[in-house]
């Protein structure tokens, strides 16, 4: 309609202008054309002031921001602990592994004098990968102890000591217990760093075994690739997601050698008192559900910290160290399976390639490690040893 006005408009002032031209220019006719002129210019203009002005989207400046909704953050729970682990009670149990840090440096390759066969799930490996110069002591494990209170079960992990300018250890540590004594782990305890000289839940995880497939076929030698999901389901993750805020906890003893303690209400393995139990201390691999790591790496990928192997030096198992296992609750009959070598009935395994052949028999010596005495000593009624 606008449109239409304004070309009636136009239309007009044209005719008239027109007429205007042709018109003799006398005075008295310029007059009397101006003012016709006139009158129709106001006439025109009311005309188009009658018209709805047209409406424009307003400009960017102008235009009110369209409401996006913002998510409020979700707010974490606040955990309400109501029972909190006391001092460690006496520790019943004790298992020893090698030591590397007697003979470690650093900035050269080094080779600990042993304790180490991945084939069986051993390791005594705190150095780096490829060249294994650099030596971690915070994992370098030199003894082991459990032992339980009227509510608690303890452990406590001695170390060899702790990395340069470092005030606590800086790795992941965990603890393996075997219930049902068949070489397959059911229950996997994690503590990990940073840690503190309190009791806490923050690092601290706890696995469970639900299908039995721990360690794969062989739960005791080596048979990748691995198929199994391993501990598939988190029962304990830092307090939270579980009904029981208060089921585990970690702290860093700054004893001398230093410690990683974990403690866990007896009850969530159902205050069984006779199982097998090892411990690690790890920051290469550090994948729970790669467990076993023997399973889960071809000895190639692994390879061997011994020089005298082909496949020296170390590679994918790396900054890894671990115990055999042991008994807790029963003395040992020697023929338990993944057993510390403890003199009864198991041969030393020797380093060698899948391709070697092996040269060990039943009348091979058991190389036992550095009797307790070069040990710190601590409280214990039972110990174990690793080869």
């Amino acid at each position: 309609m606008k449109k239409r006005v304004w070309i009636l408009g136009l239309g007009l002032l044209a005719a008239l202008a027109c007429r205007l031209l042709k018109a003799p220019t006398t005075p008295v006719q310029m007059d009397s054309a101006q003012a016709t002129l006139i009158a129709l210019r106001v006439q025109l203009t009311q005309l188009v002031l009658q018209q709805p002005s047209a409406t424009l989207p307003p400009s960017d400046a102008t235009q009110p921001p369209s409401e996006v909704p913002v998510e409020s953050p979700t707010e974490t729970p606040t955990l309400v602990h109501r029972l909190v682990p006391g001092e460690v009670a006496r520790l019943r149990t004790a298992v020893f592994d090698m030591i590397s840090g007697d003979t470690a440096r650093q900035g050269v390759s080094n080779q600990p004098p042993g304790g180490d066969e991945s084939r069986y799930n051993l390791y005594e490996r705190p150095f780096n990968s490829q060249t294994m110069a650099l030596f971690f002591p915070d994992l370098d494990i030199c003894e082991a102890k459990i032992g339980p209170d009227n509510l608690w079960m303890f452990v406590t992990i001695y170390l060899y000591g702790l990395r340069s300018a470092s005030n606590a250890p800086q790795g992941v540590y965990r603890l393996e217990l075997d219930l049902d004594i068949d070489g397959r782990g059911e229950w996997l305890f994690e503590a990990r760093s940073p840690l503190v000289e309190e009791w806490r839940v923050e690092g601290v995880r706890v696995w469970e075994d639900t299908s039995n497939d721990v360690g794969g076929e062989r739960p005791c030698d080596a048979d990748p690739p691995q198929a199994e999901d391993s501990y598939d389901r988190l029962v304990f993750d830092q307090g939270y997601n579980t009904e029981d805020p208060d089921a585990a906890w970690a702290r860093y003893q700054p004893s001398s050698p230093p410690a990683v303690q974990l403690a866990f209400k007896y009850s969530l393995i159902g205050n069984d008192n006779k199982f097998m139990w090892g411990v690690w201390a790890d920051q290469g691999v550090d994948q729970p559900q790669w467990y076993d790591y023997k399973d889960h790496y071809t000895y190639e990928e692994a390879s061997s910290l011994f020089r005298s192997s082909r496949y020296y030096p170390i590679k994918q198992i790396a900054e890894v160290d671990n115990t055999c296992r042991w008994t807790y609750g029963f003395e040992p009959k020697g023929d338990e399976p993944c057993l510390c070598a403890s003199g009864k009935k198991q041969p030393t395994p020797t380093p060698m390639s899948p391709t070697e052949t092996s040269t060990r028999s039943a009348e091979t010596p058991v190389q036992l490690p550095p009797t307790p005495t070069e040990f710190p000593q601590y409280p214990g009624d039972i110990g174990g040893y690793v080869f």
